[in-house]
């Protein structure tokens, strides 16, 4: 077997565990907030939004990029470096975020009332403050965790624990009636509990033996991270600044609906985040082999998937995105309905193109992306403020997935002016093709599907299957995606005719 097919292979094994701890976090995830959006007003809904905002911000404020400078130096450095780095990284970071933490805090009410003209937020921002150095901390382990592949590790503080934990906490907040202080400390509380999780694992991960680590290599990696703090803020700017525009213009019962239809669109983000995660540090290691090729080639083998699965994820969140609202949240959230779609959209984009980005990681190019990442930012911004005073929360997500294609649009172009090749290929467009006369299809029979959550669940779960079908009738198994299955049925000691038959009709 090739290094390059090898390679394939542990991207997909390794995501097919981030999918599970994904799944599972979502799962548990969706309950424990649609409790939080029933239990809670529209309003003050919209201000445990804001307050989870704000904590994303203050973690990459007070994280300095040094997360992803561990995801970038733990593959790279000798095992004898590797746990004086990671001291490193934790140092500096918990001597950035705990004042941040504190300032934030302490004026939560002067943050409320001047700078978001809205003092019903106050609690969450005072909670969510005080959570910051925590959620920080935590980035760091779970990026090193990361780093040294552990993927099964990180899935489970990720995706199980810190989930598992708030869903437990905001059970106890509906018990006992606890309103908007009581659900901000249910989602603050868990960062805590996971940090401690995290590690205890990357402390058990990581190589015994420890030199210290030389003021040189410090430099080195204190160089590469500090852009990426550019980088994530920037990032949360073209994500989440429509929080707090649409909190300035419309107030924080708008925020609640477009939290809604924001926070339902995060399921189309885990088919990227799964092979990003596993295929960032394979990509990283075969670019220092000078394996450039091989690297392109790991990439485009999963654009194709990454398509076919947004797609899929399309109809429910897309097509009948009004229906999916109305049936999860209730009908008080419904108006988010159009927002949800056009996040849909920009976020089915972003999963393609977003291959483009962990490339420029392994090349190395930080810099390229806090450009690209600050173009999308000021772009956002600046569509936020001009579109939402017009069209209200839908102008705000306009606003989201017109960065998102400046974004993944500019390290597409980049991608391949380094490399003189791209991850995109006719495998990638052909599924996009094909789903046309699908939506089409699905669009046309929507005013006659009748609004419950198992008409829903049907109706997708048949678009899909049959979607999938059809490309698979047309464009058939590729090589590597036979071996991969063949890999699966040998790991696991299956015997199934089914898989046979799959792999016999469409090889």
């Amino acid at each position: 077997m090739s290094d390059n097919d090898q390679a394939i292979r542990d991207v997909v094994k390794g995501a097919s565990v981030i999918y599970v701890g994904l799944f599972l976090e979502l799962v548990i995830a969706f309950v424990a907030q649609v409790l939080a959006a029933r239990y809670l007003s529209v309003s003050e809904f919209g201000g445990l939004t804001t307050g989870t905002a704000l904590l994303s911000v203050g973690a990459i404020i007070g994280g300095l990029g040094l997360a992803s400078g561990l995801v970038r130096y733990l593959p790279r450095v000798d095992n004898s470096e590797k746990r004086a780095l990671t001291q490193f990284a934790f140092s500096v970071v918990a001597i950035a975020s705990l004042p941040l933490g504190l300032l934030v805090s302490l004026n939560a009410e002067f943050v409320a009332a001047t700078i978001f003209d809205d003092p019903t937020v106050e609690a969450s921002i005072r909670v969510f403050g005080a959570a910051i150095p925590f959620a920080a901390l935590l980035n760091v382990a779970l990026s090193g965790l990361r780093g040294q592949s552990e993927s099964a590790r990180y899935a489970f503080v990720q995706n199980i624990l810190h989930t598992s934990v708030r869903l437990l906490l905001i059970i106890t907040a509906v018990t006992f009636g606890l309103g908007q202080f009581g659900f901000a400390t249910a989602y603050a509380i868990p960062y805590t509990a996971s940090l401690v999780a995290a590690v205890y694992f990357l402390y058990r991960a990581l190589p015994e033996v420890s030199e210290s680590l030389d003021q040189d290599r410090r430099s080195e990696v204190f160089r590469y991270s500090l852009p990426f703090t550019i980088t994530e803020l920037s990032s949360f700017i073209y994500r989440s600044v429509d929080i707090f525009l649409v909190l300035r213009f419309l107030g924080s019962a708008a925020v609640g609906v477009y939290g809604v239809a924001y926070a339902a669109v995060g399921f189309m983000q885990m088919f990227s985040t799964a092979f990003n995660f596993i295929g960032t540090p394979m990509a990283s290691r075969l670019e220092s082999e000078g394996d450039v090729s091989g690297m392109i080639k790991v990439y485009r083998s999963i654009a194709r998937w990454l398509a076919i699965a947004s797609v899929c994820a399309l109809f429910p969140l897309g097509v009948f995105s009004t229906e999916f609202i109305s049936v999860i949240y209730g009908g008080e959230y419904a108006e988010g309905g159009l927002v949800l779609t056009i996040l849909a959209i920009g976020y089915a984009a972003s999963n393609v193109l977003n291959v483009h980005g962990p490339l420029l990681r392994a090349l190395g190019k930080s810099k390229l992306l806090s450009f690209n990442s600050a173009a999308a930012a000021i772009s956002n911004v600046a569509f936020n403020i001009i579109l939402i005073p017009t069209l209200g929360i839908m102008g705000a997500a306009i606003a989201t997935g017109v960065s998102f294609i400046i974004r993944d649009g500019m390290a597409t172009i980049q991608i391949h002016y380094y490399t003189n090749r791209t991850p995109l290929s006719r495998a990638t467009l052909t599924p996009v093709l094909i789903s046309l006369p699908f939506v089409a299809l699905a669009v046309l029979i929507r005013p006659i599907i009748p609004v419950s959550f198992v008409f829903l669940v049907l109706i997708s779960g048949l678009f899909s299957i049959a979607y999938v079908l059809v490309i698979l009738s047309i464009t058939g198994l590729f090589q590597y995606e036979i071996m991969i299955l063949r890999s699966i049925e040998e790991k696991y000691e299956i015997d199934s005719w089914m898989l046979d038959i799959l792999i016999n009709r469409f090889s």
